[in-house]
């Protein structure tokens, strides 16, 4: 079947699955793959709308991932590469940034990790001072029970 394809053209999933001659779960599957690395198509009354574009887009997905040996998410990466849809680099933020972003992080982890120590220890604590209740309790009762033995040998004679 050939399409005249315009360029005001909103497609909905089922017209792009039936253009691309894929199942419609299989381009919800490469939807949510796109949108994993920051990819986000145009939705028109709550519903995805593709264009002409992102027809071209698919294409050339189902075309690399057809015909390759990488995976799906990989496919998809070099395809957003290959048309622009991400950035080779991450954001430019500066190292000085980073550090004056990242110390009250780096102090409010110690001093979590710190309570964490000071529990563990307190709990440790109570654990060998319960272990040694238990042991007295478990010698005493021995104990009692070896007096009415030696009581008992008196009183069957």
């Amino acid at each position: 079947m050939l399409r005249v394809i315009t360029a005001e053209a909103a497609y909905t999933t089922e017209e792009l699955a039936d253009i691309l001659g894929l199942p419609i779960s299989t381009i919800r599957k490469y939807n949510f793959h796109f949108s994993k690395i920051g990819v986000q198509f145009t939705k028109n009354q709550g519903r995805l709308a593709y264009t002409n574009d992102d027809v071209t887009i698919f294409h050339e997905l189902k075309k690399i991932y057809a015909n390759s040996e990488i995976t799906l998410e990989k496919a998809v990466i070099t395809v957003a590469k290959r048309f622009n849809l991400v950035s080779d680099t991450p954001p430019n933020i500066s190292t000085k940034k980073q550090t004056l972003i990242s110390e009250p992080f780096e102090a409010q982890m110690k001093e979590i990790q710190s309570y964490i120590d000071a529990k563990f220890e307190e709990r440790e604590r109570q654990l060998i001072s319960m272990a040694r209740e238990i042991r007295a309790l478990k010698k005493a009762q021995q104990q009692k029970k070896s007096f009415y033995k030696w009581l008992k040998t008196f009183f069957e004679k």
